[in-house]
């Protein structure tokens, strides 16, 4: 493995643990070449092993463990001090059997679209954060929005974890936004399968039907099946949906963050918006359901008119 990609992936996997950590970076460094993954996934193993096996280099080290919680990130800090006995400790451990690391791809501004190795893809929108977990490609877990292209294959289902909701499907089209507690689930072709601990059985999703699940409850209903996913066209559709929702995706996609009195977050909005920059579609939303919009800042809140 070449040291200047094995010291590259090192640096990105120390770095995760930073709260300005660059996912777009990382992500496009991954996809850039097939042995940038195979070094960030032998470096993120050989972490997990040491901590794991903390106890055992500690004896072959002949000294005390320390009394602190172990870090998470071992920063290779004994790997100079020990010398060959700490390299015996570690030749054991890279030789169990490891579990492989998750893959994630995440979004800033801009929305992107992911190829999985099946075949599949997902565009992720904005502020979105998609894992596939100890790099199974078919076991995906998402935290904001995305819109997902499967083609049919008997030979696999691709399963989506999102929020409390699990999606099962093995071929179709469907849209998933996660956002806190409420979950959204559109079907654009074909059928998927939706499972919850508070569901009695699994909800069969089919073509222009939607799920929302909301603080515990369920509701279905019926859209139009050209309007799922039409945040890709630059456009927001809602049928009988709580103003709270439309306000958070309001500041996904024009960046402008739209909040709403409390007393009016569950009145339902049915219309299309334009995705435009800052408040537009905010202030387009106050004028068509007749609120009014308090600007402060780049910010702006939806109240009821004041007579």
């Amino acid at each position: 493995m070449n040291e200047d990609i094995t010291e590259r992936a090192a640096q990105w996997h120390a770095a995760q643990d930073a709260d300005d950590m660059d996912w777009d970076g990382f992500a496009i460094w991954l996809e850039a070449d097939p042995r940038h993954r195979a070094a960030f996934d032998r470096i993120a193993l050989l972490d997990d092993d040491i901590v794991a096996q903390h106890a055992t280099i500690v004896a072959h080290l002949a000294a005390p463990a320390p009394a602190q919680r172990e870090p998470r990130r071992w920063r290779w800090r004994w790997a100079v001090v020990a010398g060959g006995a700490l390299a015996a400790a570690l030749a054991l451990v890279v030789a169990l059997p490891r579990p492989a690391a998750d893959i994630a791809w995440q979004t800033g501004a801009t929305a992107r679209t992911i190829a999985l190795i099946d075949g599949s893809s997902a565009k992720l929108a904005p502020h979105s954060r998609l894992v596939a977990q100890h790099g199974d490609q078919t076991q995906l877990a998402l935290n904001g929005t995305a819109y997902f292209d499967v083609p049919h294959r008997a030979d696999r289902t691709l399963s989506i974890t999102a929020g409390r909701y699990r999606i099962s499907d093995i071929g179709t089209r469907f849209d998933i936004a996660v956002d806190g507690a409420t979950t959204r689930i559109a079907v654009a072709e074909g059928h998927i399968a939706v499972a919850a601990a508070g569901l009695d059985t699994p909800v069969t999703l089919v073509q222009g039907r939607a799920l929302l699940g909301q603080q515990g409850s369920v509701t279905l209903t019926s859209i139009a099946a050209e309007s799922v996913g039409s945040w890709r066209g630059g456009q927001l559709v809602y049928a009988d949906a709580p103003l709270a929702l439309v306000a958070s995706d309001i500041t996904r996609y024009a960046g402008a963050e739209t909040t709403v009195d409390p007393a009016i977050a569950n009145l339902r909005f049915s219309g299309a918006l334009k995705i435009g920059k800052g408040t537009q579609a905010a202030d387009a939303l106050a004028t068509i359901i007749g609120l009014e919009a308090r600007h402060a800042g780049a910010g702006v809140r939806l109240e009821r008119r004041r007579h």
